[in-house]
């Protein structure tokens, strides 16, 4: 199977981080098993990267932290609680989900037990 490299200029790599932000974090989605994709997630972490290398990349890195972006937190969090996997999920596998729905955001572990427990308590 051949892979698909795209070349983005600075412009092209932010609208698509922008789609995918549209995307993932939309909270009546058309298709909701775009948020907890681990291929949309895999996909959207690069582009971070990307943009985080990029001129502007302090700025970037900042703006990646799940910490500066409570709005973004609080709609995986409601994604999560719809997600038909969760309330059967053992913690491990929490963890992978967690980690799909608030892709691309940079966070500790904190911040990673806490969004989980408060998904358990949809439960």
């Amino acid at each position: 199977m051949r892979k698909c490299i795209l070349e983005l200029d600075y412009c092209e790599l932010v609208n698509l981080h922008k789609a995918l932000l549209e995307a993932k974090f939309h909270t009546a989605p058309d298709n909701p098993s775009v948020s907890g994709s681990p291929i949309i997630a895999n996909l959207y972490i690069q582009i971070r990267d990307w943009l985080i290398e990029s001129e502007k990349g302090e700025e970037w890195n900042a703006w990646f932290h799940l910490s500066n972006q409570p709005d973004r937190r609080n709609q995986a969090v409601f994604l999560m609680g719809s997600c038909k996997q969760w309330g059967k999920a053992d913690p491990d596998k929490k963890r992978k989900i967690a980690h799909n729905y608030l892709a691309p955001f940079l966070f500790g572990e904190e911040e990673l037990m806490d969004v989980i427990e408060e998904v358990d308590r949809f439960f």
